[in-house]
C-alpha cells in the first residue's frame, strides 16, 4: 500500500476522503489539515519523508508547495474545473428561495484551469456577476469584505468562492455563500492518477541497472612500467575508487578485463547517484592521467542491462559522444555532459524515405538525431558550423562535412551567413528542413 499526504483545509480534506471512500486504490492516506495554506511548506518539509506522493485538495495549497517540493516528488492536485464552478452556481440557484441573477465571485489568477472561460460561456454581464481574482499571496478578510460589502449594498444575492476561510466566515456573516469543489470523481480520477505515478515510478526504479566503465589504454601501462607492480597498484587504487561508487548505489562491483569494470545495481540507485559517478569519473582521469568512459544500461533483466550498457560504453569511446552515455530500455540514448546539459535522442526513425536519404548523404541516424534534440534544447533553428561543434564537441571540419552532406540531400539548408571577424570568411547559418 502506497501512503499519500493529503494537505489542505480541514473541510476540504473531510470532502476529499469522503469521495474517496470505499474506492480501492491500494492506498493509505496520512492527513495535514492546515488554518493557512502558507503551512504548506512546513508540512512538506516535516513529513516528505513519510509518504510516496503529495494529494492537494485545490490549487491554492499546491502552488503555495511549489517552492519545496522536489521534482521527482510525486504530486497531483484536484482543480477547479468549469464542472465545479457549474455546481457551486447550481446550488446557488436551487438554495435560494429568491430568483438569483447576480452575485460574487473570487477564483485564483491562474488561467489554466479554465474558470476564466467556463464563465465567460455564461454570458455574465458585469452587474450580475462581481469578480475578486487573487494570487497566491491572498488576503482572506480582504475577499471577505468585498464578498460582504457587495450583499450589503444590495448589488449581489449570494457570494461564491474558493477558499475555506472565506467560506467559514461569510457563513458566520449571514452571506449566503457557497463553495466551489472539485467533484467526486475528479477528485477519485485525480487520486488514481497519482497512485499510478507511484507505481510507475516504484517499477522504473526496480528495474536493473549496469554500469560499465572503461579506462582507455590501461592495460598498455603495464607494458611500458619500469616497476613491476605498478600497474597492480594502479588498479587498487581504481578499484578502491570505484568502491566508494559502488556502496553509494548499493550495487556490486566486478572486473571485467584490463581497464573495464562492472556494477550491477538498481536503476534507481544509479539515478540518484549521478553526481558522484560525475566525480569518479573525474577523479579516475586525474589519478590514472588516461581517458575514462561510462555507459550505463537499463533493462528488465541483468541480460538486457548489460547488453545496453555495453552498447552505451561503445557510443561513450566514440569521439563525438559525451563521458557518460546512457542507453535506456527503449534504444534512447542520453547523453550526460551534466544534468543540465544532458541531451537526450533516439537511434532509430520509421520514416523510411529519411533514413534513404540520410545513407545517401553518409550520415547516420543517429548523429541527425542527435543534432536536432541539440536544437531543441538550446530554443534554435538556425547555426553555423562553429556553434554546433562547440555545443556537440565535434570538430568545426566534421560539422561542415554533415551540414554539407545534408544540405546536398535536401534534409538541410543554408539560412543565410554572418561575417565574425573582418578578415574571415562569412559563416554559413544552416537550418534542418525534416
Amino acid at each position: 500500500m502506497y501512503r499519500i499526504g493529503v494537505v489542505g483545509p480541514k473541510l476540504s480534506i473531510e470532502r476529499t476522503m469522503q469521495a474517496l471512500q470505499g474506492q480501492q486504490l491500494e492506498a493509505n492516506y496520512e492527513l495535514y489539515p492546515y488554518e493557512h495554506a502558507r503551512e504548506t511548506v512546513d508540512i512538506i518539509r516535516r513529513n516528505r519523508e513519510n509518504v510516496h506522493g503529495w494529494v492537494f485538495t485545490g490549487p491554492i495549497p499546491y502552488l503555495t508547495a511549489q517552492t519545496v517540493l522536489h521534482k521527482k516528488e510525486h504530486v497531483i492536485y484536484c482543480p477547479p474545473t468549469g464542472a465545479s464552478l457549474y455546481k457551486a452556481i447550481l446550488q446557488a440557484v436551487y438554495s435560494l428561495d429568491t430568483n438569483i441573477k447576480e452575485m460574487s465571485i473570487d477564483m485564483p489568477d491562474n488561467e489554466s484551469w479554465g474558470m476564466m472561460d467556463s464563465l465567460e460561456e455564461l454570458n455574465f454581464t458585469e452587474n450580475q456577476l462581481r469578480k475578486y481574482v487573487f494570487s497566491i499571496d491572498y488576503d482572506v478578510q480582504e475577499m471577505v469584505e468585498f464578498h460582504v460589502k457587495h450583499w450589503q449594498e444590495g448589488r449581489t444575492k449570494a457570494a461564491i468562492t474558493c477558499l475555506y476561510a472565506v467560506y467559514e466566515e461569510l457563513l458566520e456573516r449571514g452571506v449566503p455563500v457557497f463553495k466551489i469543489n472539485s467533484t467526486k470523481l475528479e477528485t477519485i480520477q485525480a487520486v488514481r492518477m497519482l497512485v499510478e505515478q507511484i507505481r510507475s515510478s516504484a517499477f522504473k526504479d526496480s528495474q536493473i541497472g549496469v554500469l560499465m566503465i572503461e579506462i582507455d589504454r590501461l592495460h598498455e601501462a603495464g607494458k611500458h612500467s619500469t616497476e613491476r607492480y605498478q600497474l597492480q597498484h594502479m588498479e587498487l587504487k581504481i578499484k578502491s575508487l570505484l568502491l566508494h561508487h559502488c556502496e553509494r548505489i548499493d550495487g556490486s562491483l566486478h572486473q571485467d578485463g584490463t581497464g573495464r569494470y562492472l556494477m550491477y545495481g538498481s536503476r534507481g540507485g544509479m539515478a540518484r547517484n549521478m553526481d558522484s559517478l560525475f566525480a569518479t569519473m573525474q577523479q579516475l582521469e586525474l589519478d590514472t592521467d588516461l581517458p575514462s568512459f561510462a555507459g550505463i544500461g537499463f533493462g528488465e533483466t541483468a541480460f538486457d542491462a548489460e547488453r545496453h550498457a555495453r552498447k552505451a560504453i561503445q557510443y561513450a569511446k566514440d569521439d563525438e559522444a559525451g563521458q557518460i552515455i546512457i542507453y535506456e530500455t527503449d534504444g534512447t540514448i542520453v547523453e550526460m555532459a551534466g544534468e543540465d546539459q544532458a541531451l537526450s535522442y533516439e537511434t532509430y526513425s520509421s520514416d523510411v524515405e529519411l533514413l534513404e536519404q540520410l545513407n545517401k548523404a553518409g550520415v547516420s541516424i543517429r548523429t541527425f538525431q542527435k543534432i536536432k534534440a541539440y536544437m531543441r534544447r538550446i530554443g534554435k533553428e538556425e547555426f553555423t558550423a562553429s556553434e554546433l561543434a562547440s555545443g556537440l564537441s565535434m570538430t568545426v571540419r566534421h560539422v561542415q562535412r554533415i551540414m554539407g552532406s545534408l544540405t546536398a540531400f535536401s534534409l538541410a539548408e543554408i539560412a543565410g551567413s554572418e561575417l565574425n571577424t573582418r578578415r574571415g570568411r562569412p559563416s554559413n547559418r544552416y537550418r534542418l528542413i525534416r
